[in-house]
């Protein structure tokens, strides 16, 4: 949906990822989505090593806007609990210069209980010529959660617009299917388990030792492989060890997801690119991707 009218401008400073500009809606409290927009300016230490934009860098951005949207909406603290449907248009991440603006609107679509549902559209504007572009797409789920660490419920929201509505009940279907979809990956699960496979087999599972919330010292993610019949077969796998820094921690003092996916989008280069033995730094191939 599009911004109300009349919007509250808000200078936001931080040393560590400065915002340009906080834009919130609505108009008044209580009605239409609440809306957030980020705006960052892209300089070279946000590009990877063939010149885009980092991957990395980008899914912070957009987890950062998210948790902004969600907490200005339910004024709890809020945690990331997943990310999914991430698009990427044909050929425009890639056309992601440095001196150019990125806007980043995140939008609180639906809340269900204690979760909700916050759609970040990332857009780029070339600031010499006023054209933009649509980077990506993405739908974040988030948890209030109260003082004593257990989950908190959250006021519904009230769409006005016919796009807030469209938006609104769409959340609600994609809620759905992602109920349906973990029902799904738990009986697949469960009718594996019983039979494991002869062959030899080295796994690695991804972990991250963490406090109940996201607060740690250290991280670590690896990858799962295994050995096919034959050996040309063979993925690629490594271990990665990270250690948390203060400047890993968000306003909470906790490992926030966004820096978690940075790693993960990281580590899953590093992988694709030995695989494809070609250079994949980019953090996605060409054309539109949807996952």
């Amino acid at each position: 949906g599009r911004f109300c009218q009349h919007r509250r401008v808000a200078k936001v400073a931080s040393a560590r990822a400065p915002f340009v500009r906080v834009m919130t809606s609505p108009v008044a409290a209580g009605q239409g989505l609440p809306v957030v927009t980020v705006t960052k300016i892209i300089d070279h230490s946000h590009l990877n090593a063939d010149g885009m934009l980092s991957l990395s860098t980008l899914l912070k951005w957009m987890d950062i806007t998210a948790c902004l949207a969600a907490e200005l909406h339910c004024r709890k603290m809020s945690v990331t609990i997943s990310m999914d449907e991430v698009s990427f248009p044909a050929e425009e991440y890639g056309k992601v210069a440095v001196g150019q603006a990125l806007l980043l609107r995140g939008q609180v679509n639906n809340a269900f209980n204690t979760s909700m549902e916050v759609g970040v559209l990332v857009t780029s504007e070339a600031l010499g010529t006023g054209a933009t572009a649509t980077v990506c797409l993405a739908f974040f789920i988030f948890v209030a959660i109260d003082e004593s660490g257990g989950k908190a419920r959250v006021e519904p929201v009230v769409p006005v617009t016919f796009e807030e509505q469209h938006e609104f009940a769409l959340a609600a279907e994609r809620r759905k299917v992602r109920i349906k979809r973990r029902q799904v990956e738990k009986t697949m699960a469960s009718r594996l388990l019983p039979s494991p496979p002869v062959s030899p087999v080295t796994l690695r599972s991804s972990a991250v030792r963490s406090s109940q919330f996201g607060s740690t010292s250290a991280a670590r993610t690896s990858r799962r492989s295994w050995v096919g019949a034959r050996a040309q077969e063979t993925l690629q796998s490594m271990d990665t060890t990270q250690l948390v820094l203060p400047h890993h921690a968000n306003h909470h003092g906790n490992t926030f997801g966004g820096q978690i996916m940075a790693w993960m989008a990281e580590f899953a280069s590093i992988l694709s690119s030995r695989q494809a033995k070609a250079s994949l730094a980019g953090g996605r191939p060409a054309g539109a991707v949807q996952g």
